[in-house]
């Protein structure tokens, strides 16, 4: 019994110094392993093995296996549509930047106890750790990016269901067009094995359904129109109704073409255009295109008041429109020349003197805007010469006007006797003290076309205006206002002169080819002499 208790305990004893003994090494190699400056063995940081160095070294290492790189350079992903964006392989979560590689690589075995850590090693033994990959991939970052893809493919289509561009002759459908849904979890799935690969760029087209074709039979009803061409209204304001382009196209090519197509592709179907032969945009171009006629007088001795009444009254006839047969008034359109109007007193001729009267000056206006008129070769209706001549017009090419008082006015009246309307146009200078009306309209083949307006009578009246010839291929002519003055007389309250205006069209070679009497024909076929007075 003795010898079996004895054989028991040198059992025990050997257990427990072979206990001891494996225990101090357990202990010292924790301690080693736990106090190391290197990483362990068995430790890969992606398929690049960092054990035994230490981080510098791994740090080093894993730069030049380009590592840095791999987690620095974004996917790119392209997807429908010319779209694409770009992803962070860190953001991911999929990635470890080069700095948290290195402090992993480093942690394993020697972020915990001796013991525990020793229990790494080992373990790492049997299975190598690899801290290269990030962890779970960050769903809601990589969700977000490809929301917002969908967003920007969908901002692409545009509202309409296609597009013609008639100048292209092109018909354009986006094939797939609101139905572009891009297959999200495939998305995801591609973008997270991509990263894990380490690639730069990923292009992705998948989508969760086939396009449907769009009715072209439709399309074609919509689209398809016989040509026509544009028009002035016919009540005679030129109101411009726009062409017809002719279109049509062929259906079974369409729908070949859209089969042919990848989804998102852009289906370009040819288009046949008939272009009409008159469009609007040549319509309303040839309203107001041309310079017809135009004056310049000067007011340089005009007073403060003169000045203004002759501003107010440029700008009340300024862009008045003229439609064929329509009558202008002075009177009516520039209105009562009131000091409630705005207009104030300056001279004026009054009952055979000058005074000074409400609106003073407005003869001037009324008397260039008469001499543009005639340059347009425009029909007068009523025109009335001063008693006296006036110092700012030739003899002959003024117009006076009175406001109304006891019942009686004198007015100017003119008829746009032209096929197209007029526009009167004015610009007022105080600075170089001038006022030039232009008259413009549209110059018909029939029309002289004008290059310049003389009124040179003498140097106090003189105006001379070249004007860019509208139609090269067409003659200029120089339109001149002439005085024939029919010697002077003498009457029981003053003495005078009389005189008549031609209007002649002078060719490029100086000969006169038209000559015409403006002035009022009387009805036995002589003309209205126009009577000034000497000034008292």
């Amino acid at each position: 019994m003795k010898k079996v208790l004895k054989v028991i305990f040198t059992i025990l004893l050997v257990l427990l110094v072979l206990a001891v003994l494996l225990g101090g090494a357990a202990m010292f190699a924790g301690h080693a392993i736990t106090e190391g400056k290197t990483n362990i063995k068995y430790v890969y940081v992606g398929e690049t093995n960092v054990s035994g160095l230490t981080r510098e070294e791994t740090e080093k290492l894993l730069i030049e296996q380009g590592w840095k790189d791999r987690a620095e350079t974004p996917l790119t992903v392209s997807t429908l549509r010319g779209v694409s964006f770009t992803v962070d392989p860190v953001r991911s979560g999929i990635v470890t930047t080069i700095d948290s590689a290195v402090k992993g690589a480093y942690a394993v075995g020697h972020d915990r106890d001796m013991i525990s850590n020793l229990v790494t090693a080992v373990k790492a033994f049997l299975n190598p750790v690899n801290v290269g990959e990030g962890g779970e991939p960050d769903l809601a970052y990589l969700d977000a990016l490809i929301e917002d893809c969908q967003k920007q493919i969908d901002a692409t289509l545009g509202a309409e269901e296609y597009s013609v561009d008639s100048h292209a002759a092109e018909l354009t459908v986006t094939k797939g067009k609101d139905q572009l849904r891009l297959d999200r979890e495939a998305l995801r799935s591609e973008i997270i094995k991509a990263i894990e690969e380490g690639k730069a760029e990923l292009s992705f087209a998948q989508i969760t359904a086939e396009p449907v074709m769009p009715d072209f039979e439709a399309i074609h009803k919509e689209l398809e129109r016989e040509p026509a061409d544009a028009y002035y209204s016919d009540d005679g304001r030129f109101e411009v109704t726009d062409e017809i382009v002719g279109c049509k196209f062929n259906v079974a090519k369409a729908e070949a073409l859209w089969n042919a197509a990848k989804p998102g592709e852009d289906v370009k179907v040819p288009l046949d255009i008939t272009w009409p032969a008159v469009t609007g945009e040549q319509l309303r171009g040839q309203l107001y295109h041309d310079l017809l006629g135009a004056c310049m007088t000067k007011f340089p001795n005009s007073g403060e008041n003169r000045r203004s009444n002759l501003k107010l009254c440029a700008s009340r006839i300024n862009e008045h429109i003229l439609y064929p047969g329509d009558v202008f008034s002075y009177n009516e359109v520039v209105g009562e020349r009131t000091e409630e109007g705005g207009f104030l007193p300056a001279p004026a001729y009054v009952n055979g003197d000058v005074k000074d009267e409400i609106g003073g000056g407005a003869c001037q206006i009324s008397s260039t805007l008469y001499a543009s008129t005639l340059f347009a070769f425009l029909e007068p209706v009523d025109r009335t010469c001063h008693v006296f001549p006036v110092n700012y017009m030739q003899p002959g090419t003024d117009a006076t006007v009175t406001i109304p008082k006891e019942g009686k006015s004198i007015d100017f009246k003119f008829r746009n006797n032209k096929s197209y309307p007029i526009m009167i146009k004015t610009f007022f200078n105080n600075e170089e003290s001038t006022i030039t009306i232009e008259i413009w309209g549209t110059l018909e083949e029939s029309d002289y076309m004008p290059v310049e307006f003389d009124n040179s009578y003498s140097w106090q009246f003189d105006y001379d205006r070249f004007v860019d010839p509208a139609y090269p291929d067409r003659t200029g002519y120089t339109i001149k206002l002439k005085t024939d003055f029919m010697g002077g007389f003498e009457d029981e309250f003053s003495s005078g002169y009389r005189c008549l205006t031609h209007r002649l069209v002078i060719d490029p070679d100086g000969n006169t080819v038209d000559d015409v009497i403006v002035n009022q024909k009387l009805s036995n076929g002589n003309y209205a002499l126009d009577t000034y007075y000497e000034h008292p």
